[in-house]
């Protein structure tokens, strides 16, 4: 157990070569598989939500058809601008999106692009303030139910569903600590971990340093 890190999502060389140099053993692999969704849509694209980097493949293949994006996260926002879209707003988590969104743009209606997965806290807060919202199921999320016989110093999460799945499958598997990519993670973590740490930046790199911080001391 001592300075070992699983990751519940498949590492880039880089990033495990980030790890591996500090002298932390590593264990990595996708604990969501995902599933797209073959989409036949007649929507209004002119206003498009994302919350998740899943959803990208399904606005490009209509972005002659967009007229602003709005998305949640550094991570998900770079991966747009490099696909040649540049997001109007960006936020950290879905709540704070739709409070911007709410406060901004009254009268406008909204297509989300999500999964068949997806939280309720955005499309809550548009029903509450009676903004038109409609919601388009682009891709699913299958979960990986591996459990493992051996306990991790620390295991990181990268998305609510994760923590879920990881919990349920190893149900006395308790890391000595659960680090999570953002506050809305963290939260559901808090339900089966005691020690919970959020990254400073949602990136999954920043992810790392702050897994390898806590098994460090630092």
């Amino acid at each position: 157990m001592k300075d070992s890190i699983l990751s519940t999502k498949t590492l880039t060389e880089s990033q495990v070569e980030l790890v591996l140099n500090t002298g932390i053993s590593l264990t990595h692999y996708d604990l969501l598989k995902i599933q797209p969704i073959n989409i036949d849509s007649t929507e209004n694209w002119n206003q498009v939500i994302i919350t998740s980097q899943n959803a990208i493949p399904a606005l490009l293949a209509h972005h002659n058809f967009i007229k602003n994006v709005y998305c949640v996260g550094e991570v998900t926002a770079a991966s747009l601008k490099k696909n040649g879209v540049q997001p109007i707003h960006i936020a950290p988590n879905a709540r704070g999106l739709a409070k911007i969104l709410i406060n901004n743009y009254l009268g406008e209606n909204f297509l989300y692009l999500c999964s068949e997965q997806r939280r309720d806290e955005l499309p809550a807060l548009f029903l509450k303030e009676k903004i038109p919202l409609k919601e388009l199921f682009v891709y699913r999320s299958i979960a990986v139910m591996k459990s493992f016989d051996r306990i991790f110093a620390a295991v990181i999460f990268y998305s609510p569903r994760g923590v879920h799945a990881f919990a349920k499958a190893n149900p006395h598997n308790k890391p000595l600590t659960a680090i999570c990519i953002g506050k809305t993670t963290a939260s559901t973590a808090t339900s089966y971990y005691k020690n919970v740490k959020i990254a400073t930046k949602q990136t999954v790199e920043n992810t790392l340093i702050t897994a390898i911080k806590a098994l460090r001391n630092d």
